[in-house]
């Protein structure tokens, strides 16, 4: 009996463990399921428009003096006096006398000159006297015929012209030596060097300063040959140009005019260089910096105005020739797009793009045609598409979710104004007009009804003829 009852008992337990199993597993709940959505990538787009653009070339260059050169005495003497500001950065007017040589020997021959110049002037008019006497005297002695000229004196006074016309040329000669013996500035300017002092000799032509004109100022500024085709270089009219430069910690602007160009490309570089100038670099207003000699300057140059063209960012342009495209179906579509102006700012296009298009603004790496996305256009976020689950926990309970309405389409929709909606809606009136929808439109709506996504019946049916 025991030994029975150890070979039922074991047999009895396993058999319960079966039975409890076979009732749990064939009466186990149900799995909740959970709606599924499809991914997508949230990005920021604007709707694009046309307008009108003024380009604006960016180029640099250095400051250089309009006008400039080396301060040169033409006389030969001692300097005995220099003014104040004949030093490095001193600053002149035209007329100011600079450097004097010493005026004493030419004071002397200003002196020597006027006397030989009275002397000849007696001479001349005492052989004027004789040959008035010889021209008497044939008359008095009744000769007739015509007297010679040597008679008449006539080339001794001649010679007595000669002379006191070469002893006044001596007078002039002395008197311009000694006006130059004060050397004078004939612009306003400024002194960049100063190679001699007080108490030095110096002879005919030796360099006493450079110096450089205050009045004006020029900037060469490179242009390469695409900046060349958006600027108008043969106007009548001067070009606006704005420098700008940081001085001090500071930037600072100022208005300069493209007035010339250089007369041939550079062939190191294959650019062409353009004149700017600055008129007053050195205004008196405290609130404005100098512009400085040999100062670097940033120069942003006024183009031509681009007409009824698509001004994008140019982060949206993808290897400068192609966009992405939101459209209808919420979905990014390669567009390529022809560009005529760029910069690291914007792209602007005048072909690919139509009024309206919803550009992809959001740097995305390696898409494909067709990738959902979320957009928020020109800062309006896009309505949910994701149902709210009820309070009650009904998680199953498709198309009755909060805030959502089903169309007559079947699709749902996120209220009347919902985007898609409205794009849905443009796409129907394109079927009802019987046009033909493009081909990628046709293919997404069939990939959703082969996926037994909803489809409104309007494009069932034009599945269906077409």
């Amino acid at each position: 009996m025991r030994l029975l009852i150890k070979v039922l008992l074991p047999i009895l337990v396993i058999a319960a463990c079966v039975s409890i199993a076979y009732v749990a597993i064939n009466n186990r709940p149900e799995p909740q399921t959970r709606p599924q959505f499809k991914s997508t990538t949230s990005i920021d787009a604007t709707r694009v428009s046309r307008s009108d653009y003024q380009v604006t070339l960016q180029t640099q260059g250095t400051v250089a003096a309009a006008r400039q050169g080396s301060l040169v005495p033409q006389v030969a003497g001692a300097i005995s006096r220099v003014a104040p500001n004949f030093v490095v950065g001193g600053a002149f007017r035209a007329g100011d006398v600079l450097v004097e040589i010493d005026p004493r020997d030419f004071e002397i021959a200003v002196t020597l000159a006027e006397a030989t110049f009275a002397q000849s002037r007696a001479a001349l008019a005492e052989e004027q006297a004789r040959a008035d006497q010889a021209q008497a005297d044939w008359k008095r002695l009744g000769r007739s015929g015509t007297p010679s000229e040597l008679t008449l004196r006539k080339p001794q006074l001649a010679a007595a012209r000669a002379s006191l016309e070469g002893a006044r040329a001596q007078v002039e000669r002395a008197r311009l030596d000694l006006d130059r013996s004060r050397i004078t500035a004939s612009y306003d300017g400024i002194i960049r060097e100063k190679f001699v002092d007080l108490g030095q000799y110096v002879n005919r032509g030796t360099v006493l300063a450079e110096i450089y004109s205050t009045g004006s100022a020029e900037i060469r500024l490179p242009l390469n040959n695409q900046q060349l085709g958006f600027v108008d270089l043969n106007s009548s009219t001067d070009t606006p140009v704005i420098l700008s430069a940081s001085v001090a910690g500071a930037k600072h602007e100022w208005q300069a005019t493209l007035t010339r160009t250089d007369g041939a490309i550079d062939p190191t570089n294959r650019q062409l260089f353009a004149i700017a100038e600055v008129t007053n670099p050195f205004p008196v207003a405290s609130d404005q910096a100098p512009l400085r000699i040999g100062q670097f300057v940033q120069a942003a140059v006024t183009g031509k105005t681009l007409n009824d063209v698509f001004v994008i960012p140019r982060s949206a342009l993808r290897e400068d020739r192609e966009v992405l495209i939101v459209d209808a179906l919420n979905t990014l579509q390669t567009r390529a797009v022809e560009v005529i102006w760029k910069d690291a700012d914007v792209a602007v296009i005048n072909e690919g793009l139509t009024e309206g298009d919803v550009l992809s603004l959001t740097a995305l790496g390696s898409v494909t045609n067709g990738t959902r996305v979320r957009a928020t256009i020109d800062g309006e976020a896009p309505p949910s598409e994701r149902p709210t689950a009820s309070r009650s926990g009904d998680r199953q309970n498709s198309g009755q979710t909060t805030g959502q309405t089903t169309g007559e389409n079947g699709a749902q929709s996120n209220g009347p104004g919902s985007e898609q909606t409205a794009r849905l809606e443009r796409l129907r009136q394109r079927v009802e007009a019987g046009e033909s929808l493009p081909p990628p439109v046709v293919a997404r709506f069939k990939a959703r009804l082969e996926a037994g996504q909803p489809v409104p019946q309007w494009m069932r049916d034009y599945l269906a003829n077409n």
